[in-house]
């Protein structure tokens, strides 16, 4: 997802969020939060794309609920459109890549 954050980036121009530390230090940390999230998943069965349709809306919570309890978010209504589109889309490479490769480590 940082990845492709960092690609919309050069295009768009848009600044990151935080602080680089800070910024990273939560996308990683979320990362790796929702994993073991969608690894449960994957262990109790729930799995391929439309358990990644699912992690979707699961990764925004964790997101929405941690930047906005930390102060360091707004409410997502009241952004833009366009920057609600972007985050979904990022949200949803995340999902999706992480999905595919927790469906093939977990047997």
């Amino acid at each position: 997802m940082t990845l492709s954050e960092k690609v919309e980036q050069s295009f768009t121009e848009r600044p990151d969020s935080e602080l680089f530390g800070l910024n990273m230090a939560m996308h990683y940390g979320q990362g790796a939060a929702a994993a073991v999230i969608r690894a449960t998943m994957a262990w109790n069965g729930v799995r391929g794309p439309f358990a990644d349709l699912m992690f979707v809306g699961i990764r925004l919570l964790i997101d929405q609920t941690l930047e906005n309890w930390t102060g360091v978010g707004a409410l997502p209504w009241t952004w833009p459109v366009q920057e609600q589109i972007i985050d979904i889309l990022h949200k949803t490479v995340f999902a999706f890549t992480t999905g595919y490769l927790i469906d093939r480590w977990i047997k």
